[in-house]
C-alpha cells in the first residue's frame, strides 16, 4: 500500500485564548407558537432554526428567521424570539461563557458589526450535527462528557466563523476599530446613567466628531440613536416582566421625563409604553 502524505504547515489564524464554557443547551420541538420575551444576557447565545419561521428582535433590529439561519447573541445584547404560526418553530440553542477568541473583543461571540443572524447554508448540516451531539452530551452524562462537549463547542464556534469568513474575511476583522467597540461596550455599561457624546468622547481621549464618525461607519448608527435604543430595548423588558409603572421604568432607563420617554418609546416601537404592556399581556395569555 501506497503512503500519501499531506504537508502541514501552522498558518491558521483563528484561535481561542481561552476556551469556551457551556452553561446550558435545550431544544424547542414543534411548538405552534412560540414567544421568547424582551431577555438580556451577560453571556451569548446560540440558536439554530431547524425548522419553522419567525421573527427575533435583536439589539432593536428585526430579523426574519427561516430553517437553516443561526442568530448569535452578544453579552449585553436585547433580544426576543417570535415564530410564525402557520410554521411552527423547531430550534436547538446554547449558553455559552468564558469567551476570547483572538482579535474579537473579550467575551463576545462575534464582533458586534457583523449581523446577528446568518445563514449557514452549506455547513447547515454541521451546526446542526454539533449542537445536537452536545445536547446528547449533556443528557449522557457519562465517562468524558465534559471534555467532548467543550470540543465540540469550538468546533461548532469555528464552523460560525467559516460562514462569517465567506462574507467578510474573519482576517480584516480582526483588532477593527476598538474605538467603535470600546463606544458600543461604554454604552452597554452606562445606558442608565446621564451619559453624552462629550462624556464617551473624553472617556476614549478622541474628538466627538471623530468618535461619532467611525461608529456609524462600524455600526450603522448613531452613538446618540445606538443610546435611545438600548434603553428602550431595557424599558420593553421591564414593561413585559414587572408591572412598574411607567415613570419609574423611565428613571431607570435613564430618563427622568416620563412624557419624553413615552415619546421616544412610540417613536421607536409604534406604541405608547402602556400598550405595548398590554398587547404583550395579551400575548401571554392561552
Amino acid at each position: 500500500m501506497s503512503k500519501i502524505e499531506i504537508p502541514y504547515s501552522k498558518s491558521d489564524t483563528f484561535n481561542f485564548k481561552r476556551k469556551p464554557e457551556l452553561l446550558y443547551a435545550g431544544q424547542v420541538v414543534d411548538e405552534s407558537f412560540f414567544y421568547g420575551p424582551p431577555q438580556i444576557h451577560d453571556y451569548c447565545e446560540i440558536i439554530y432554526v431547524v425548522e419553522g419561521s419567525g421573527s427575533f428582535i435583536i439589539g432593536g433590529k428585526t430579523y426574519k428567521v427561516h430553517q437553516g439561519d443561526v442568530a448569535i447573541y452578544n453579552p449585553g445584547v436585547p433580544h426576543e424570539e417570535r415564530s410564525t404560526a402557520s410554521k411552527p418553530f423547531k430550534l436547538i440553542y446554547c449558553g455559552v461563557d468564558k469567551l476570547h477568541i483572538d482579535g474579537v473583543p473579550k467575551g463576545m461571540l462575534l464582533p458586534p458589526h457583523i449581523d446577528a443572524v446568518i445563514p449557514s447554508e452549506k455547513y447547515a448540516y454541521k451546526v446542526e450535527s454539533y449542537l445536537s451531539e452536545i445536547l446528547q452530551e449533556c443528557d449522557s452524562q457519562i465517562l468524558g462528557h465534559e471534555t467532548l462537549i467543550t470540543n465540540l463547542l469550538m468546533s461548532l464556534i469555528t464552523v460560525i466563523y467559516r460562514i462569517v469568513d465567506a462574507e467578510h474575511q474573519f482576517q480584516t476583522l480582526k483588532g477593527k476599530n476598538e474605538i467603535a467597540l470600546r463606544t458600543k461596550q461604554f454604552i452597554d455599561k452606562n445606558y442608565t446613567q446621564s451619559i453624552s457624546l462629550k462624556d464617551i468622547a473624553d472617556t476614549l481621549y478622541v474628538s466627538q466628531h471623530y468618535l461619532s464618525h467611525l461608529f456609524k461607519k462600524e455600526l450603522g448608527d448613531s452613538p446618540f440613536n445606538y443610546l435611545i435604543s438600548r434603553r428602550i430595548e431595557e424599558a420593553k423588558r421591564l414593561l413585559a416582566d414587572s408591572d412598574r409603572p411607567v415613570h419609574e421604568i423611565a428613571s431607570l432607563v435613564g430618563y427622568g421625563n416620563e412624557k419624553y420617554f413615552s415619546m421616544l418609546f412610540k417613536r421607536v416601537t409604534g406604541q405608547t409604553p402602556s400598550a405595548f404592556r398590554s398587547n404583550h399581556a395579551a400575548d401571554k395569555r392561552p
